[in-house]
Parts: C-alpha cells; sequence; structure tokens
C-alpha cells in the first residue's frame, strides 16, 4: 500500500506540488499567527502587564480567527479539488481489482504524507510569519515587552497540526466519494455532478446558522442598550453568515454565478464556451472563485465595522495587520487553484481546437472564464457588504446610506480590479502556449 501511496504522489507530482504549495502557506500563516499570539500573552504574562496582555489577546485573537479560518478553507477545498480532478485514475484502480475500502484508505494516506511535509515546509515560514507579525503588533502600539518568536520544539506540533488538520478536512469527503462512485460513471461523466451534502458539513452549516441567529438576534433586537455591543454582535453574525456561505459554496456560488452570467447578452461564441465551461466544471469554479470571495468578502464587513465604531478610521494600515495574511493565503490559493487545473484546462481548450475553433476564440474564452470568476467572487463580496452595511446600521440606529457614504470605496474598487486582471492574467498565459503547442499531443497528456 505504501509503494502505491509514493507512485501516486510520484505520478501527480505536478498537481500535487501546487496543493503542497498552498498547503503550505496556509500552514505558515495560520501557525506563525498562533504562534505570535502566544509569544505575545507569554512576554507581557512575565512582565506582569494585565492590560497589555488583554490587548494581546483582543488582537492576536481577531487575526488568528481570520487567517485561520481563510486558510482552512482555501486549503481544504484545494485539496478536495485535487481529488477530485483525478477521479477516473481513482476508478481505474477500482476496475484494476483494488478493493474500495483500499482506495480510501491509500488516499488519507496521501493526505498525511502531504499534510505533513507540508507541515514540515511551514515551520521555517511560520517563524518569519510569527516575527512580523510581532513587529506590526508592536508598531500599532502594543507593547509587547521584547516578545520574539524563536525557536521552540512545540512549533513543530503547530505547524504539522496547521498542515495535516485542513488537509484531512477537504479530502476526506472527496476520498469517501472516490472509493464509492462506480467506476464506469466515473468514465462516463463529463460533467460534475452536484454532490448532496454530507453529514459533518450539514451539521456544521447548521451550527453557522444558529451562530448567525444567536448573533442577530440580541444585535438586532432591543437586548442590548450599547451601540457597541450590538454592532459588535451584528459583526460576528456576518462572520458566521460568510462562513456558511463558503461552506455551502456549491449551493450558494455556483447558482450566483449562473444567474449572473444567464442576464448578460453576449452572443459572442467564445463566451458561449466560457459559460458551459465554468457549469461544467462545478467543482473547478467554485473552488477557484472561493479565495477571492472569501478575501473580498472578509475586508467588506470588516470596513463597514470599522466605519461605524466611534472614533475609529479604518485605513490600508489596518487592513493589513488583520487581513495582510488572509490575502497572502487567499491569494496564493487562487492562482495555485488555477494553476492545479492547467492540465485538465489544457485538454480541454485541445479539444475545443481539434473541433475547428481557432486559437483567437480559445484564448478569449480561457480570458471569459477568467472574467466570470473574478467576477463572480466580487458580487460574492459586494452582497456581502451590502448585508452587512444593513445589519451593522441596524445595530448602531444609524442609515445605511450614511454606513455606505462612509467606506473606502477606491480602495474596494482597487481590490476588485485587481481580482479581475490577476485572475484573467493566471488563466489565459497556459492557453497561449497551447494555441503554440501539438494538440493531439496535448490530448494523450
Amino acid at each position: 500500500m505504501i509503494r502505491l501511496v509514493l507512485a501516486d504522489i510520484r505520478r501527480q507530482f505536478a498537481m500535487w506540488l501546487w496543493t503542497v504549495l498552498c498547503a503550505t502557506v496556509g500552514g505558515a500563516c495560520a501557525a506563525g499567527v498562533v504562534i505570535a499570539m502566544l509569544a505575545g500573552m507569554s512576554a507581557t504574562r512575565v512582565a506582569g502587564d494585565a492590560a497589555m496582555t488583554q490587548a494581546s489577546i483582543a488582537l492576536g485573537g481577531n487575526i488568528v480567527f481570520f487567517t485561520v479560518l481563510a486558510a482552512t478553507a482555501v486549503v481544504a477545498s484545494t485539496v478536495g479539488l485535487t481529488l477530485t480532478t483525478q477521479r477516473r485514475e481513482h476508478a481505474l484502480w477500482i476496475i484494476l481489482g483494488i478493493p474500495r475500502h483500499h482506495v480510501r484508505r491509500v488516499l488519507i494516506i496521501e493526505l498525511l504524507v502531504l499534510g505533513m511535509v507540508a507541515g514540515l515546509l511551514a515551520l521555517p515560514l511560520a517563524l518569519v510569519v510569527g516575527r512580523v507579525a510581532l513587529m506590526q503588533w508592536t508598531e500599532t502600539g502594543l507593547d509587547l515587552h521584547g516578545a520574539h518568536v524563536g525557536f521552540q520544539l512545540w512549533y513543530v506540533g503547530v505547524a504539522l497540526a496547521a498542515g495535516i488538520a485542513p488537509c484531512l478536512l477537504g479530502g476526506w469527503g472527496a476520498a469517501r466519494r472516490a472509493s464509492k462512485t462506480g467506476e464506469m460513471r466515473a468514465f462516463r461523466e463529463t460533467t460534475e455532478l452536484m454532490a448532496r451534502p454530507g453529514i459533518g458539513r450539514s451539521v456544521l452549516a447548521a451550527c453557522l446558522f444558529a451562530g448567525v441567529l444567536g448573533m442577530w438576534i440580541p444585535g438586532l433586537g432591543s437586548e442590548l442598550s450599547g451601540p457597541e455591543q450590538r454592532t459588535a454582535f451584528a459583526f460576528a453574525g456576518n462572520l458566521f453568515l460568510v462562513c456558511l456561505l463558503l461552506l455551502m459554496g456549491p449551493w450558494t456560488i455556483t447558482p450566483l454565478m449562473k444567474l449572473w452570467t444567464a442576464m448578460v447578452p453576449v452572443g459572442d461564441v467564445a463566451w458561449r464556451l466560457a459559460i458551459q465551461s465554468c457549469r461544467a466544471r462545478a467543482a473547478r469554479s467554485v473552488t477557484t472563485v472561493l479565495p477571492f470571495a472569501l478575501a473580498l468578502s472578509m475586508v467588506s464587513i470588516f470596513m463597514v465595522i470599522g466605519n461605524v465604531m466611534p472614533d475609529d478610521s479604518t485605513g490600508l494600515g489596518d487592513v493589513l495587520v488583520v487581513l495582510g495574511w488572509v490575502f497572502v493565503v487567499s491569494w496564493v490559493g487562487g492562482l495555485a487553484v488555477i494553476a492545479l487545473v492547467g492540465r485538465e484546462r489544457r485538454r480541454d481548450a485541445a479539444l475545443i481546437g481539434i473541433a475547428g475553433a481557432p486559437p483567437a476564440v480559445i484564448a478569449r474564452s480561457t480570458m471569459y472564464e477568467g472574467l466570470i470568476y473574478a467576477t463572480t467572487a466580487v458580487l460574492f463580496g459586494v452582497l456581502t457588504l451590502l448585508v452587512s452595511c444593513w445589519t451593522v446600521a441596524l445595530a448602531a440606529r444609524m442609515s445605511v446610506s450614511s454606513v455606505l457614504g462612509g467606506l473606502p470605496w477606491p480602495m474596494l474598487t482597487a481590490l476588485a480590479v485587481m481580482t479581475l486582471i490577476m485572475t484573467s492574467a493566471a488563466l489565459i498565459w497556459p492557453t497561449i502556449t497551447t494555441s503554440q503547442a501539438n494538440l493531439a499531443q496535448q490530448l494523450r497528456a
């Protein structure tokens, strides 16, 4: 079994390489901020500064929550897509006589191996992240009494946990589906059917929904008297809502993408090819959109709460302190997903080329596909922004227009434009090289 695991990893090395990169960056950022928070707490406690201890817990806890959430979501979705993309290879194992429970066991062992590798690679990067985080927190005015991040043995455990846990969370359901899906069905299907939510996803979704109601009811009602308490509860409810919507991505992001693309009256053949590609490869579409949607929605709710708090101005520096590592994880994860399915996308482009489509149509189709992904992420962020403005304004007893008017629209627009440009550029480059290569060779690869 171990030989099969190693042989499969070697054969799929180009694909797993991008997954390990995503898991390494996610694990480094998650472990780094955890190490920084614990180091700051330890230094302030030794110095006997209770006020700074509480401040480091408050700031560090928020940063840890945002970063760990982003790392887990991005890495887990990337790992799940990696296994889903290999469904035909796994079906071939079953045809060759490997028992189904052995297939699942092999995939779980692969996830453990890759998670351990990502965790070990993330360890030195986590030390760098921890030191940079402490420097950022000190520049905000926290006196951490000389807290520093050296090396301690327990850092290894934190890094391994940050590498292994998201891999298992993202790949467990995909491994189960790979061992249960009929082998002939895996070869026949040309589109990815929407899977039913598993028990674990359903239970977590129910908990998040309960969290949304549990935060919104007191925050938007009259149970709490202070505006700061009400807006804090509304902010927490918005966080739970974003987590819920992204957890149920196939049932939220996919309908959003289908809805707005159906409303665009474009008759270009390349546009129609891009739409069909996004719909047929549903898992690929959701996983590509998720990192960018997560980053944009986090920025939205953070800017809204910063806008209504008294004597508080949230600028670019504050965003980088709290959400800087979220951006690193999300952007690396989004670009890694694009590179991860590069072989599959090149084969699709080669098939369209053999069917008679000129290279210009293929290039435009891929560019449109990137625009569809980025626009879906931007629209998700806009909807999150509107919901956050409404709930926070209601909690703060303000008008929605006043909350919207105080937002830093140039910065939000710049983030949306960057998402559009980067996603389209990352997608179109492999297609340009494919159009110059032998199409039959691409299909045989």
